[in-house]
């Protein structure tokens, strides 16, 4: 049978990081940001310099899921850096910066920077004791050729990129506002990204948050907006399953798709056409997300066939695990 939007809003609530949870999360957020700006306003030097911040992630666009064991609450604090031109040329000059600025911040924590192989920083972080909750520092230098657009070096390490935060965010809310149920869809396929293993981690390339919301915004762009939730993530493992997966990039974008690349997809950011936000899958992984997204439309689509609710819980617990219940 059929599962309404009222009976997946039972199950999306389990998943979702609830209201009366976030407080203990916002407390700390906010104490950051006071941190920040007092920071921010106070600071008269003529060399880096922090010029303003934005929270960023799932947290802003609201697709934040509950916190598990593997997947803890994280958020992604943009850091916009001016007063060097050439620090685009010296990126561990940026990384030495952005940890002495943390750490006179917050004095008594570890700033945490991860390195790869090559001693290249790939990220840092700030992980906060109770909640468990890690904020991802990003820097990123305003273009002075490309307004509201940045360079950012890669969270892989070594590579810079030209992209805009605020486009980014901007064309979250537009999907949110065209589709109630937008959020829905991202927030459960997510949970379904998760439960399958097929997130990225730092030894394998997978399917990210950021790839997932657009695919859901591109299918509502060329098929039409779906604000039925069963139907808005059928048709994603559909389409993710088709063999001729096409390439993905959306109009109000700069730059062009380039002629050649090494990953099975293109899925480009948003607001860039140049950067392919997949390009760290290969093949084998690819192939295993195509199984994967092929299985579960077929389950679900056996699910909508059975006539009692509880045959058709039993399919979606084969898609979503365990915890998928409506009551």
């Amino acid at each position: 049978m059929k599962l309404s939007n009222k009976d997946l809003q039972n199950f999306i609530e389990k998943i979702k990081l609830q209201p009366e949870n976030m407080g203990k999360y916002r407390d700390q957020i906010n104490n950051l940001k006071e941190k920040l700006e007092k920071k921010i306003a106070e600071d008269d030097s003529h060399g880096l310099k922090v010029q303003k911040y934005i929270i960023a992630g799932s947290w802003k666009k609201h697709t934040i899921l509950k916190p598990t064991g593997e997947n803890p609450i994280d958020i992604d604090l943009v850091l916009f850096i001016s007063g060097d031109k050439e620090i685009h040329n010296d990126l561990p000059k940026l990384y030495d910066y952005i940890v002495s600025y943390l750490k006179s911040i917050y004095p008594q924590k570890d700033i945490q920077r991860d390195v790869d192989a090559k001693g290249n920083t790939k990220s840092i972080t700030i992980s906060f004791s109770g909640t468990g909750l890690q904020v991802d520092i990003v820097p990123v230098v305003p273009l002075q050729d490309i307004a509201e657009y940045v360079w950012q070096p890669s969270r892989r390490g070594g590579k810079k990129y030209i992209t805009s935060i605020s486009k980014q965010l901007s064309f979250s809310l537009e999907k949110r506002q065209k589709n109630p149920s937008y959020t829905s869809i991202v927030r459960t396929i997510k949970w379904w990204k998760n439960y399958k293993e097929l997130q990225p981690t730092d030894n394998e390339p997978g399917l990210s948050s950021f790839s997932i919301e657009l695919i859901v915004a591109y299918l509502d762009e060329n098929y039409g907006i779906e604000e039925s939730i069963e139907e808005g993530v059928i048709r994603f493992f559909q389409f993710v399953s088709n063999p001729s997966f096409p390439i993905i990039e959306f109009k109000d974008s700069i730059k062009s798709i380039p002629g050649n690349y090494d990953s099975p997809i293109y899925i480009a950011d948003n607001t860039n056409k140049e950067n392919n936000i997949v390009k760290r899958l290969d093949k084998n992984k690819w192939d295993e997300i195509i199984e994967e997204a092929e299985d579960a439309f077929d389950t679900l689509n056996i699910a909508e066939s059975k006539n009692n609710k509880g045959d058709t819980i039993q399919e979606w617990k084969r898609v979503f695990g365990p915890t998928f219940n409506l009551d």
